[in-house]
């Protein structure tokens, strides 16, 4: 026998099916030749690795004798017994059908195997490293901007010059509360950026939009938590694209080293710290920090300038010009402006060189600027105007949020200042929320936004306000009577008041926004600047960057700073 002979016998071999002659000749073989012995080796441990596999395949028994006693009934004398038949047909065989039958078996032997002895289900756990860092597309203002769900801007399907916004129906809420009901797993974004002081203090709110016990609002400005918000309290997705545009617009027009250049838009020269103040906090108020977010780098040399500024003043004085300038162009405004900032980017990133800017401001607000017992106006210690009030009261408010230290006087000399310029007779038969310029002067309704936010934001109730809500519903938003400061400061009141005050407000202001936002070109994204109605100095102080972040800013207002006051 030669060794392909033996090679197609070793099936049949360890199968018991050779004949006597064939085994004897067959194992004769193997004991010559170690090539075949080993074959067969490797046979007889596959034989055993799959049990009686090969056996399971072999027909009984019993068949072969069912098969014999059919045959005999027939009247058919075999020549040959089933067991010849069998044999002679395993030895034709070629040897490869013989191991592909043994193999077809073993292979569903282990398939019953695994199904039977599955493993659990489990979360599959997936490492991966970083992507390589991908060059942002290039923003193009003729594509549909859906900052919700697309990262990738989309091709609008037709453009048109003059593009009429049609809302989606958004129930808006009439019954404000405050965040405490809501599911802080949900309804938050950056945790981090939440404040943990404790509220109280001198009758006045310590935090802005109170929501899980003491934390601040600082949280709500991202993520899911601003997701929420823009539904409930009334905005669209077409709202936070115009959001969207706009600070891509003022990211585009920043100057290398920081600040915005407002002279090249049509303001004074000196008017860059209160307004590059106004252009950090649209940044901020949509999620924005030194460390996080899409215009990180922005806000990071934003508020850097900011503190140059005030570095080169001294003392915590936070403006370009003199602090001696007369009243009319001093810096209370871009003080209190640029001291808010700088209080919300601490409350935000946590930076303690921040922090210790903002709180040199806020000594400076206090100790050198305030009029004593009393509120504030353009240069230090001059007699208070509500307008120039408002803005330190936000930037107190914020410090507060922010866990920075905050006299308690500060407070107490703003409440005295607003009650003594409060109109006290009725108006359309509620009291309340009407203030003046300066003390002895009739009721304005600029004026009014600005002391109804500033009561608000210390404690009195939107119920105490209502005759300020109900004049402030004469002067809706209207851009045939453009007016982006008194918006502002309306929008936040509003908010608050809450109910069909806000909105009768919302649908107004956010709308007409979305409509006369530019579209193309440079000025893609920005709001045209208006005459600000009040004095000489602010038209002076008018320009594009000052439109575009007080416009972002009315739109972020449904997650910026959340309901105060349960209703």
């Amino acid at each position: 026998m030669i060794c392909s002979e033996a090679e197609e016998y070793i099936n049949a071999y360890l199968g018991g099916i050779l004949s006597k002659d064939g085994r004897i000749e067959f194992e004769d073989h193997i004991a010559k030749c170690s090539r075949c012995a080993g074959k067969l080796r490797q046979a007889e441990d596959l034989l055993e690795e799959t049990g009686s596999a090969l056996k399971w395949a072999m027909p009984s028994a019993g068949l072969a004798d069912r098969v014999a006693q059919h045959v005999s009934a027939a009247g058919i004398v075999p020549d040959k017994t089933w067991s010849d038949i069998m044999r002679e047909q395993w030895e034709r065989a070629p040897w490869w059908m013989i191991s592909a039958a043994v193999h077809a078996v073993i292979l569903m032997l282990m398939t019953v195997i695994t199904v039977a002895t599955a493993e659990k289900k489990r979360d599959d756990i997936v490492i991966t490293t970083d992507l390589a860092k991908k060059k942002e597309p290039e923003y193009d203002e003729n594509k549909i901007r859906d900052i919700f769900r697309n990262t990738k801007e989309v091709e609008a399907e037709e453009i048109v010059e003059n593009p009429v916004f049609v809302h989606e129906e958004v129930e808006v809420t009439d019954h404000f509360e405050t965040e405490n009901d809501m599911d802080t797993h949900t309804a938050r974004g950056q945790e981090d950026a939440i404040s943990d002081i404790p509220l109280g203090g001198t009758g006045v709110v310590g935090n802005i939009g109170v929501g899980g016990g003491g934390a601040g609002c600082f949280g709500y400005r991202s993520g899911g938590g601003r997701r929420r918000c823009v539904a409930r309290f009334g905005g669209s997705k077409a709202s936070e694209s115009a959001v969207d545009a706009a600070l891509r617009w003022l990211a585009r027009h920043q100057e290398p080293g920081g600040n915005w250049d407002t002279k090249k838009y049509g303001a004074k020269e000196t008017a860059d710290t209160g307004i590059s103040g106004l252009a950090v906090l649209a940044f901020l108020g949509a999620g924005h920090t030194e460390k996080a977010g899409q215009f990180k780098q922005n806000v990071r040399s934003g508020i850097k300038w900011l503190m140059d500024v005030q570095k080169k003043q001294g003392q915590g004085f936070i403006w370009q010009g003199r602090a001696t300038e007369p009243a009319g162009y001093g810096g209370g405004y871009h003080h209190a402006i640029a001291g808010l900032a700088l209080a919300e980017a601490y409350g935000m990133a946590r930076n303690p060189l921040v922090g210790k800017a903002a709180q040199d401001g806020i000594d400076w607000t206090i100790e050198k600027h305030q009029k004593e017992y009393s509120g504030w106006r353009y240069s230090p210690k001059s007699e208070p105007d509500t307008s120039v009030t408002g803005w330190f009261i936000m930037q107190l408010k914020s410090a507060r949020v922010a866990g920075l230290k905050v006299d308690g006087k500060a407070f107490a000399g703003a409440q005295t200042w607003l009650d003594s310029v409060e109109e006290k007779g009725e108006y359309k038969g509620y009291k309340g929320g009407r203030f003046s310029y300066q003390v002895g002067r009739n009721p304005a309704y600029v004026m009014s936004a600005a002391g109804m936010l500033g009561k608000l934001f210390m404690g009195t109730k939107p119920l105490e306000l209502r005759a300020g809500g109900e004049y402030l519903l004469e002067y809706l938003p209207d851009w045939n009577r453009k007016h982006f400061y008194y918006w502002y400061y309306g929008t936040l009141v509003m908010f608050q008041m809450g109910g069909e005050y806000w909105k009768a407000w919302n649908k107004n202001m956010r709308d007409m926004l979305i409509q006369n936002q530019r579209r193309g070109g440079d000025e893609d994204g920005s709001w045209d600047p208006v005459p600000q109605a009040g004095g000489t100095s602010h038209s002076d102080y008018k320009c594009r960057v000052m439109s575009t972040a007080l416009g972002a800013l009315c739109l972020e207002v449904y997650y910026r700073y959340l309901p105060i006051h349960g209703k």
